[in-house]
């Protein structure tokens, strides 16, 4: 019995050093300083703002129509106004059709119309995840994570002289939204 004990032992005191190679449990994500939701718009459980700017006056397009690869979208508005951008990621990644059932009623609750939706690559245009996160037509350049599959789901709505364009995708290993919201929009020729 003692030996058994001392063999115990023995691997104990040799496994302990190894336990500090393991790797730390992953941080936490926390919003980035300074970022905050759009008043009325809640986030996803499990949301984290990963990059958030807004700009007194800017000028945005919004796609209200398909957008083909490489082409300009034959459907879209330009706007002007005071536009503030939100890049969440959602860990453990959530499911595209629950992100979009959480948008589209806080949208409704909120007493915005939805002027544009589509899903999938063959309803929203090869090119319309280029046009929003690539560039700086929507989100600044460099902005927004982005991670393009036929998993998209774009959604973009109106309440006055607000407006709210909604990017919503899955990947492998996180969930990812962004938001650009145009308050005081003026459509521009």
């Amino acid at each position: 019995m003692r030996r058994l004990f001392a063999l115990a032992v023995a691997w104990l005191t040799a496994a302990a050093p190894l336990a500090a190679f393991a790797a730390p449990p992953p941080p936490v994500e926390q919003d980035v300083r300074g970022a905050r939701d759009f008043n009325g718009l809640p986030r996803m459980a499990d949301a984290r703002i990963r990059a958030w700017r807004s700009l007194s006056v800017a000028e945005i397009i919004l796609p209200t129509g398909p957008v083909a690869e490489g082409g300009a979208p034959e459907k879209a508005l330009r706007l002007q106004g005071q536009i503030s951008h939100i890049d969440y990621v959602i860990r453990p990644a959530a499911a595209p059709i629950d992100m979009a059932r959480h948008y589209e009623e806080v949208l409704r609750d909120g007493g915005y119309e939805t002027v544009f939706s589509c899903v999938g690559i063959a309803r929203c245009g090869s090119g319309m995840g280029s046009l929003i996160l690539l560039g700086d037509a929507v989100s600044p350049a460099g902005f927004a994570d982005g991670v393009f599959n036929d998993q998209l789901r774009v959604i973009v709505a109106r309440k006055g002289a607000t407006w709210v364009l909604l990017h919503m995708t899955r990947g492998p290993d996180r969930s990812l939204v962004y938001q650009a919201v145009i308050e005081g929009a003026r459509e521009l020729e």
